[in-house]
């Protein structure tokens, strides 16, 4: 495990209409993000599953009590899981994995089987 990966469940806590924000809990933003909360940075990100092959910048938004960010592929039927692969700072690559991908079950068993010292509550995540 090198640390540059970050799986993560994705569900609705945004409700349909805001399902491409993606919120990761503080722990993955502390832990694998590294952000300053006083400078919330920009993430360069990039969909892996993508026929377009073309960056996105995007902000790093506080609301209230989280902080989330815009990823266009996230609009999949929920559950669903995330992967984040750092190629740099403040970027990322991703894949998307629904249900019926057999990514899903992959990482799903990870999520269930691995510990993760930070996590509390709320939507799974662990960082290999």
């Amino acid at each position: 495990m090198t640390g540059t990966d970050l799986i993560m469940e994705l569900t609705l806590e945004q409700g349909p209409a805001r399902i491409t924000q993606v919120q990761p809990p503080w722990g993955a933003w502390a832990s694998y993000f590294m952000i300053d909360l006083e400078h919330l940075p920009s993430l360069r990100v990039r969909n892996r599953k993508s026929s377009s092959s073309s960056t996105q910048l995007r902000p790093v938004v506080e609301h209230d009590h989280n902080w989330t960010v815009e990823i266009n592929g996230a609009q999949v039927v929920r559950p669903a899981i995330i992967r984040f692969r750092r190629t740099g700072t403040n970027r990322y690559e991703y894949w998307i994995y629904g249900q019926n991908e057999p990514e899903f079950a992959h990482c799903r068993w990870l999520l269930n089987n691995f510990p993760n010292p930070s996590y509390t509550r709320g939507r799974k995540w662990i960082i290999l």
